[in-house]
């Protein structure tokens, strides 16, 4: 999974979501800094810790939690198992919502979590998890009741903030043309996983653009009164 690329290119459907609060690891532990204070709270003290978010009403903060000792097998080889935990920016109400676990199904599988990402109402929590050779799995679980399922194959790009597809997923997947070979491309699925359509080929280096581009168009569209300038 090309995990830090499309982390990086998640970046750029919140370009106008600016809010100084942080969130970051420190030696394996979650920490917070408000946009009021310089002052940095340690939210875990576990040591283990990595990948924190905060959820969109910035209540919340999403972070996984290592299992050194604890590996599954999977379609890509053994994975630690990993956590899925949340914790308030106070640093109360701290839980595990997900763990690993072993399934026949590769679908079912949990191991090697890793990409957090909150829902833009902040009760679903989606991330990835180890699953076949070529491709990862999505998953997502309900903050609140911790019901968890598989949605889709693929790696998580992003959760569309706002505008026309907001809740919608953008996810880069790996699939197969009918007369052999396969190919990777980017899709905007439903919440649910659902193919609404592709937006562009996930191995060309116009990635950026293409985001970009379906931003301007469905995330921020520009105000029908504002008129272009000519050219």
């Amino acid at each position: 999974m090309k995990l830090k690329y499309y982390l990086f290119l998640s970046l750029i459907l919140l370009k106008t979501s600016v809010c100084a609060q942080e969130v970051f690891i420190v030696k394996g532990n979650v920490q917070f800094r408000s946009d009021t204070s310089a002052a940095v709270q340690p939210l875990t003290t576990s040591g283990l810790d990595t990948s924190p978010t905060i959820s969109p009403d910035h209540e919340w903060v999403a972070f996984i939690r290592r299992t050194p000792k604890n590996f599954i097998s999977t379609g890509a080889g053994d994975e630690e198992a990993h956590e899925l935990w949340v914790v308030k920016i106070d640093g109360t109400d701290s839980r595990k919502l997900v763990g690993g676990r072993q399934a026949n199904k590769m679908e079912n599988v949990l191991a090697g979590l890793a990409n957090p990402q909150f829902s833009p109402d902040g009760r679903n929590i989606y991330f990835e998890s180890a699953a076949w050779a070529t491709s990862g799995a999505i998953h997502v679980v309900d903050r609140n009741t911790g019901a968890e399922h598989f949605v889709c194959s693929g790696s998580l790009i992003s959760i569309v903030p706002r505008g026309n597809y907001i809740g919608h997923l953008i996810v880069s997947q790996h699939r197969y043309f009918l007369v052999g070979g396969s190919y990777d491309w980017i899709w905007l699925l439903s919440a649910a996983g659902q193919e609404v359509g592709p937006l562009g080929d996930s191995d060309s280096s116009d990635v950026s653009k293409i985001l970009h581009d379906f931003q301007e168009l469905f995330v921020d569209p520009q105000p029908s009164h504002v008129k272009q300038s000519p050219p």
